[in-house]
């Protein structure tokens, strides 16, 4: 079947649908199914047989903030399962496919992966799972390790990064740690002066070549080879073994630092905040993350009055336009309290740029028809000058008028994420937006969206 049939029979509005359910436990996996099925002898599948024990497993939410959302599994109980309530369901995944009851399995499509939470409730005729969305486990501190005498963990950090604290972590040598991951370059400094040293690459750090004097500060430059934004999606999705989606990002320089415990989550928000991106786990359990952008003038997609249930069409949200930004960029984890003399007096740029925390990048636009209007201040991950202003522009023109999000309940269950959309309904009659998020409910054909305007 092609991506083209499946989103004709997805139109459908008279077309029989059954999902299919696979929860995997402890001590394998179990088959579900709405409405019983059976997948044909000529696959040969081992397991072809999909228990009709699934009362409820609608409900599946998709959105571009990172979020995939379930209603609570229900399995009726008529005395086959009851041995399932003792299975050990917790962190393991459970997918979703959606087909007709005479199509091969093969041609089923997964609609979502999600994570069991555990057993909701049980009792004579039902068990309840309850399940959280797949980028849950992303919530998980990245685990750096601990430096010695309770010192905390392990800094973690990706790509380029402007000056950073240095950490000794050795009694008997002059070894300071900067990073948990190996780094492609160090440039260990003593109140903004580089200083001799022995660069311990894979190791993440250096060793000095002379013991700092009073009053020293050893902070650090330093490069890991992660150093853009799809890089770094890519070091997250490794790290926590999720495949990797669609990754739409700007190819500009970024550096990431946490001296705390952190997670894959963490970084991915403070990565994609300042590039007006967002990320998220898709029906496959593929990280993915794209810049939000213009809906354009022509529609990927165009919904009539009939396509959407009568009255649904509502204002959910919306944010006034944006009369300056301030992006910060290339950010100072380490500010000295004070800076070398002889950088004081040959470059009190630097010598001043070394005690700030943050550049930044200002931009201001004219507009009309919006008094309350207010100044709006964004963190990058951002570290060339240029590449902020590009980026800073590129945001606050998106921020030019005020932007709404729309919702209304649909009978097109093909709708995609991302998809530029136009709902000829007053009031939205000739305006094109893009979907922000979909919750499909497959039991009864129907389809909640959100649409960026």
């Amino acid at each position: 079947m092609t991506d083209e049939q499946w989103r004709a029979w997805l139109r459908d509005p008279g077309a029989v649908r059954v999902t299919l359910a696979e929860l995997e436990h402890a001590a394998g996996t179990e088959q579900v199914s709405d409405a019983g099925y059976l997948a044909p002898a000529s696959e040969g599948l081992a397991r072809p047989r999909y228990a009709g024990v699934l009362e409820r497993a609608v409900d599946v939410s998709t959105r571009l903030d990172g979020m995939i959302e379930f209603g609570d599994i229900e399995l009726l109980d008529d005395g086959s399962i009851t041995h399932w309530a003792d299975y050990q369901w917790r962190g393991y995944p459970v997918r979703l496919y959606l087909g007709a009851p005479d199509w091969p399995r093969g041609e089923f499509r997964q609609i979502a992966t999600a994570i069991i939470e555990g057993r909701r409730s049980v009792n004579r005729d039902k068990i309840v799972l309850g399940v959280m969305d797949a980028s849950s486990q992303l919530d998980t501190p990245i685990d750096t390790g601990q430096l010695p005498g309770d010192a905390g963990p392990v800094p973690l950090l990706l790509g380029v990064n402007y000056n950073v604290p240095a950490i000794s972590d050795s009694t008997t040598t002059l070894h300071y740690r900067v990073s948990y991951l190996p780094l492609t370059s160090v440039t260990p400094r003593d109140l903004g002066n580089a200083v001799p040293h022995t660069a311990d690459l894979a190791g993440g750090g250096f060793t000095l070549d002379n013991a700092p004097g009073t009053g020293s500060e050893i902070t650090a430059a330093a490069v890991e080879a992660h150093d853009t934004p799809a890089a770094i999606v890519q070091w997250i999705a490794a790290h926590y073994g999720l495949p990797l989606g669609l990754v739409d990002l700007p190819d500009v320089a970024v550096g990431l630092y946490s001296q705390a415990e952190t997670s894959g989550a963490q970084l991915l928000d403070r990565l994609c905040q300042g590039l007006g991106a967002h990320w998220f786990v898709d029906a496959l359990g593929q990280l993915t993350a794209r810049v939000l952008v213009e809906p354009g003038a022509t529609p990927d997609v165009t919904l009539g009055r009939d396509d959407i249930t009568d009255g649904s069409l509502s204002l959910a949200s919306d944010e006034a336009a944006w009369p300056k930004l301030t992006l910060r960029w290339q950010r100072n984890e380490a500010p000295l309290r004070t800076v070398a003399g002889t950088i004081l007096v040959n470059d009190p740029a630097q010598a001043a740029r070394f005690g700030r925390e943050w550049n930044e990048s200002v931009a201001a636009q004219t507009l009309t028809g919006h008094p309350l209007a207010e100044p709006v201040t964004r963190d990058s991950a951002l570290q060339l000058e240029a590449e902020a202003v590009v980026q800073r522009d590129r945001l606050l023109a998106l921020h030019a008028t005020r932007r709404e999000v729309w919702e209304c309940e649909t009978y097109r269950l093909d709708l995609e994420l991302h998809q530029t959309i136009t709902i000829n309904v007053p009031p939205l009659v000739g305006r094109v937006g893009r979907v922000l998020r979909i919750r499909r409910d497959t039991g009864q054909g129907v389809a909640t969206i959100g649409i960026w305007l």
